[in-house]
């Protein structure tokens, strides 16, 4: 396959500068301990937030730094598109006989934020070890979806960011402010926020259809039928669908820079 060959010339680009790599992975995973940390010293002062306890809220912040790690891994084209278009790279993606989508994500892979998706998926299993979940096939399949959402979640905010950047050439803050601010919001159950901020990161940003909701259906919380929260991760991976077609409206409307 020809993504298989961008993979491998990415490898290789990594492995020329493998200490530059290692060192990068080190202090985002460092970066990512201290963000644990603010976790575990709020637990320390407040036992519980409403009925989620310690672990609990453990579980969402290794979900949801393993998935937007991975996301930025692979998804990072979409995130610096940006740059694509300053440099006049996205005018020779365009004249070129493959897909455009094809492209961003074999453009540029970060091997670097591997370091924090193995930290987010070691947190995840030393949470899940200390949880009392009654595994059932069921509950299995909703675990694996969740990661899998979770991708795709993030996924589609970078794209959203990449389609506003047609129009403005420059990344806009209020990106950052959805992609990270999402991410640190995530850290912590839904319902401990403002009512108005829960529903747009449940219905518009769905953030807790593959971190709260599913969570809930593992330890057997909420009032509403168990089934959906079971299947919030497939009504949340739907967010693609939106986010690919204003992407490729955006793209439309794209006039060169002259670069």
């Amino acid at each position: 396959m020809l993504y298989n060959k961008y993979f491998n010339m990415h490898v290789k680009s990594s492995m020329q500068y493998r200490l530059n790599t290692l060192l990068i992975a080190i202090t985002q995973v460092v970066i990512s301990l201290g963000e644990l940390a603010t976790v575990w010293i709020m637990f320390k002062q407040f036992k519980s937030v409403g009925y989620w306890g310690f672990y609990e809220t453990l579980l969402m912040f290794g979900i949801i730094t393993t998935v937007f790690s991975f996301a930025e891994c692979f998804a990072r084209g979409y995130d610096e598109f940006a740059k694509l278009i300053r440099t006049g790279t996205l005018d020779r993606m365009l004249i070129r006989p493959v897909n455009l989508h094809f492209q961003i994500f074999a453009n540029n892979i970060e091997f670097s934020k591997l370091g924090r998706v193995v930290l987010g998926i070691v947190v995840s299993i030393i949470a899940l070890m200390h949880l009392a979940i009654s595994w059932t096939i069921y509950k299995v399949l909703v675990l694996i979806s969740v990661y899998i959402c979770g991708v795709v979640v993030i996924t589609g905010i970078f794209m959203i960011g990449a389609g506003v950047s047609v129009f403005t050439v420059e990344n806009l803050e209020f990106i950052n402010i959805i992609t990270n601010g999402g991410k640190e919001l995530s850290f912590y159950p839904i319902n401990v926020y403002n009512k108005w901020l829960a529903r747009i990161f449940t219905f518009i940003l769905p953030f807790a259809c593959f971190n709260y909701l599913p969570i809930s259906y593992l330890m057997g919380y909420g009032s509403l039928p168990q089934v959906i929260y079971a299947i919030s991760p497939l009504v949340g991976s739907l967010f693609i669908i939106p986010c690919v077609l204003f992407f490729n409206w955006c793209i439309k409307k794209y006039q060169s820079t002259g670069t």
